[in-house]
């Protein structure tokens, strides 16, 4: 009798934004890490808990996760606390600044990355979605190149997933920012981008509503996908969606990847992806 054929199982790469912004989200973070449910978390290194919890982080233990730099350019005095994303993205989409205005900003968060962990990040996103405006996208690329040579790190891609309604179109609009010129730019540049964005919401669901969301994305994921979110135990203050992160939290703490993988076939891992889409 001849031996069973493999069952191929889709990679979904769960990914918890903001470590560092808070004590709340690192711990939620932290220990979804531990139950093998987040694969990948995004650092936010000019916030106040950063270097008190980035140790943790780097010291963990057997941990299978991507982790990487969440470059931040709204950060006010290191809390929670935000300037805002419309007259950047405006000012950027309307009238590209020069690379060399962004270099010194993204070069000294990619700094305190390495100085913390030890390592260069295994991939790099942007709070609110901002390492895809014009500008700040070849500012980017180029640091990668000079830096990490051909071990580059992956960039999250913004392109949607199935959703209809308000959802379809804020993802939509987050796409439209910046990413089809970001995976033009990732292409040309040899730099790995990862497939559809997973997890866009209004951040309005209750645990169950969130819980139903998060079995749908699982569902309709596609190899290479990135499944975002954003955890934490407790609130943070100045934090705009405390309240859903703790939802989130909930909801992401009910998953067990050994049962994702039966039920789904879908193997919760870093992302596996290392050429462009």
């Amino acid at each position: 009798m001849s031996a069973p054929h493999p069952v191929f199982l889709r990679r979904l790469c769960v990914c918890a934004d903001d470590f560092g912004l808070s004590a709340a989200i690192d711990r939620a973070i932290l220990a979804l890490i531990d139950q093998g449910v987040v694969t990948a978390t995004s650092c936010m290194v000019l916030r106040q808990a950063w270097e008190i919890d980035a140790p943790q982080l780097r010291n963990r233990p057997g941990a299978g996760v991507d982790v990487g730099l969440h470059i931040d350019l709204t950060n006010v005095d290191g809390t929670a606390r935000e300037a805002g994303l419309a007259p950047l993205a405006a000012r950027s989409m309307l009238m590209p600044l020069r690379r060399e205005h962004w270099l010194p900003i993204l070069r000294q968060q990619l700094d305190r990355f390495e100085d913390a962990m030890g390592r260069p990040p295994s991939h790099v996103d942007g709070h609110r979605h901002v390492h895809q405006l014009p500008g700040v996208r070849e500012a980017l690329a180029e640091l990668l190149n000079q830096r990490y040579g051909r071990a580059l790190p992956w960039l999250r891609g913004t392109r949607p997933g199935p959703a209809s309604g308000a959802v379809a179109f804020k993802q939509l609009l987050i796409h439209r920012l910046g990413g089809p010129g970001t995976r033009r730019l990732a292409r040309r540049r040899s730099i790995p981008l990862s497939h559809r964005l997973l997890g866009v919401y209004g951040f309005d669901l209750d645990v169950q509503a969130y819980a139903r969301s998060l079995e749908e994305w699982i569902a309709q994921c596609q190899d290479g996908d990135v499944l975002m979110c954003h955890p934490a135990i407790g609130s943070t203050p100045y934090d705009g969606i405390a309240a859903a992160r703790q939802i989130e939290f909930e909801a992401l703490s009910a998953l067990s990847p050994a049962l994702v993988e039966q039920g789904w076939g879908v193997r919760l891992s870093p992302q596996p992806l290392r050429a462009t889409r």
